[in-house]
């Protein structure tokens, strides 16, 4: 089955790669259930997509609060219907030697990039396991693949990430239910501004020089896009993948080995 007619939800779906997916998502006919901590990105995508004819529902949402998660699920079911098609999009990285790395900061990212990844999946399975089919997408990272310097939290966060998908989907495929991952390299995304502007801040490079160090990383000389992303999360819900359980999709150009 596609997504056309199913209720989709994205999290971290107001920038970037969780945009690009949502309007993918609309595009193939689904209803989409937006969440992101603020609303003004997510209210521009939901309004982009109902500028194209789809459906979608912006609900402002700090998903590491449990109560939180609670509330904007029931009310995307109870606006768009029983969600079958989850993309665990949104995440923060990090990058700092140990020993500036609180442990604030190291829970902080363990919270949004793992724990939340668990709580959506927990708030949203009973619908799939009622339908007798589900998607669930988990963007992860090319760093549950390797290992950088600086940053530990980070990596640590995306590798566990890909043990969650592994499990779940061992868990859940004899419920109609495939659990994969996408791992980007570096996308063209504010996390990577946001990273420049750190490598910029700390060398004596520009802004602009410390993206194309970032870019060169890749063999193709240039950033993914987050439709490039959004492209693979799809594939992985159309019914040719249906057989594809566990597996964590590289998209990075071929600068990481396999």
């Amino acid at each position: 089955m596609d997504p056309a007619g199913r209720t989709a939800l994205v999290t971290g779906g107001g920038t970037g790669i969780g945009r690009a997916v949502a309007l993918e998502l609309a595009r193939s006919g689904a209803r989409v259930g937006l969440l992101g901590r603020r609303p003004e990105p997510i209210q521009r995508v939901a309004t982009e997509i109902a500028s194209q004819d789809g459906e979608a529902l912006p609900v402002p949402c700090d998903i590491t609060d449990d109560r939180q998660v609670t509330s904007a699920v029931a009310m995307v079911r109870a606006a768009l219907g029983p969600i079958e098609i989850l993309v665990n999009n949104a995440g923060r990285a990090h990058s700092a030697p140990i020993g500036k790395v609180d442990d604030v900061t190291f829970d902080e990212l363990i919270a949004l990039n793992v724990r939340a990844v668990w709580v959506m999946v927990r708030a949203v399975v009973g619908d799939m396991r009622a339908s007798g089919w589900g998607r669930i997408v988990n963007v992860a990272s090319v760093a549950a693949h390797r290992g950088w310097r600086y940053t530990a939290p980070y990596t640590a966060s995306k590798h566990a990430v890909g043990a969650l998908t592994r499990s779940l989907a061992a868990e859940l495929k004899c419920d109609g239910i495939t659990v994969n991952a996408v791992c980007p390299g570096y996308v063209d995304t504010p996390i990577v501004d946001r990273a420049a502007q750190v490598i910029a801040d700390r060398t004596d490079r520009t802004e602009a020089e410390a993206r194309g160090s970032l870019a060169s990383l890749n063999p193709l000389g240039r950033f993914v896009t987050p439709e490039e992303v959004a492209g693979a999360v799809l594939g992985l819900l159309r019914p040719e993948a249906s057989a594809m359980a566990g597996h964590s999709l590289i998209i990075d150009g071929g600068s990481q080995p396999v």
